[in-house]
C-alpha cells in the first residue's frame, strides 16, 4: 500500500557518529519568544483608575515603578524581604511566613524557591495545613535577589525547619502600612495581597502565557487567573484607529 504524506511518522534527529562512537549533537537551546516589551507605565498609572472603576471584581494592584519606589523605600533588611519575595513570586503572605531554609532550591540549572499552596488567613500557617497543602515551584532569576536571601539565611543560622520570618501577617501589614504614608500615601489600600497582584499583572504585561502565570500563582482554576487580563484590554482605543465615523 502506497503511503501518504499523514502516514509518515516525524523524522527523528540522527545522533554523529564519530570513531565508532554514537555521540549526541549539540543540545538544542530554545529561548522564549518575547525578549523584550516596551511599557508606558505612566499611561498604564493613568489608567487604572479606570479599571477598578469598570471592571467588577479586579483587585487593586501596583506597577512596577511603584513597587520599586517601595522597595528602595524600605531600609529593614527583614521586611524588604519578605516584600521582594512576595513581588518577584507572586506568593500569598502566608506563603512567604511558611519559608524556611529548605524551602530554596539550588540545582545547578537555576534558583528558586518551593511553597506551600495555602490560603490567606491570620496569623501564621498551622502544621497540620502545611502538611496537607499542594507545593509548587517558582523561580528566582535575579542574581541580587538570590544573594540578599542567601545572605539572609546565613546571618539568621536558621535551623533546617525554622521559619525564617517569625511574624503574623497583620504585623507585615502594619508595616506596610507606614511604608505607604512614608513615601506620600496612596490612592488605595495597599497590603501584602497587591504585591501577588502586581506580580501576576508584571508578568501578563511581559506577554507570559495565562496558564503558566495562573501555575506560578497555585491557582486552582485559570479563571480565577484571566481577572488580570483586563490590565491588557480595557485601554482598547488603538483598536479604532483608521475607523472614521463622520
Amino acid at each position: 500500500m502506497q503511503k501518504t504524506p499523514g502516514d509518515a511518522p516525524f523524522p527523528v534527529p540522527q545522533p554523529h557518529r564519530r570513531g565508532g562512537l554514537l555521540r549526541p549533537r549539540d543540545p538544542l537551546i530554545d529561548v522564549f519568544p518575547i525578549q523584550s516589551v516596551h511599557i508606558d507605565w505612566d499611561r498604564l498609572i493613568a489608567k487604572r483608575p479606570l479599571i477598578l472603576k469598570t471592571v467588577a471584581q479586579m483587585p487593586v494592584y501596583l506597577l512596577k515603578p511603584e513597587v520599586l519606589g517601595l522597595l528602595d523605600a524600605e531600609k529593614h533588611p527583614t521586611y524588604r524581604l519578605v516584600l521582594d519575595l512576595m513581588w518577584t513570586t507572586g506568593a500569598r503572605i502566608s506563603e512567604i511566613l511558611a519559608l524556611t531554609p529548605s524551602s530554596f532550591i539550588e540545582d545547578g540549572y537555576g534558583y528558586g524557591v518551593v511553597l506551600t499552596t495555602l490560603k490567606q488567613r491570620p496569623g501564621r500557617p498551622k502544621k497540620t495545613a502545611l502538611a496537607r497543602s499542594v507545593k509548587r515551584y517558582v523561580p528566582i532569576a535575579d542574581l541580587l535577589l538570590q544573594d540578599r536571601i542567601q545572605s539572609y539565611l546565613y546571618a539568621g543560622k536558621f535551623r533546617k525547619g525554622e521559619r525564617i520570618f517569625p511574624m503574623a501577617r497583620q504585623t507585615v501589614n502594619r508595616h506596610i502600612n507606614s511604608l505607604v504614608e512614608r513615601v506620600g500615601g496612596a490612592d488605595f489600600r495597599i497590603s501584602c495581597h497587591t504585591f501577588r497582584h502586581a506580580f501576576a499583572v508584571h508578568l501578563l504585561l511581559h506577554g507570559r502565557p495565562l496558564k503558566v502565570v495562573s501555575q506560578l500563582l497555585g491557582h486552582r482554576s485559570i479563571e480565577s487567573t484571566e481577572i488580570y487580563t483586563n490590565v491588557l484590554t480595557v485601554d482598547a482605543a488603538h483598536f479604532l484607529d483608521g475607523v472614521d465615523f463622520h
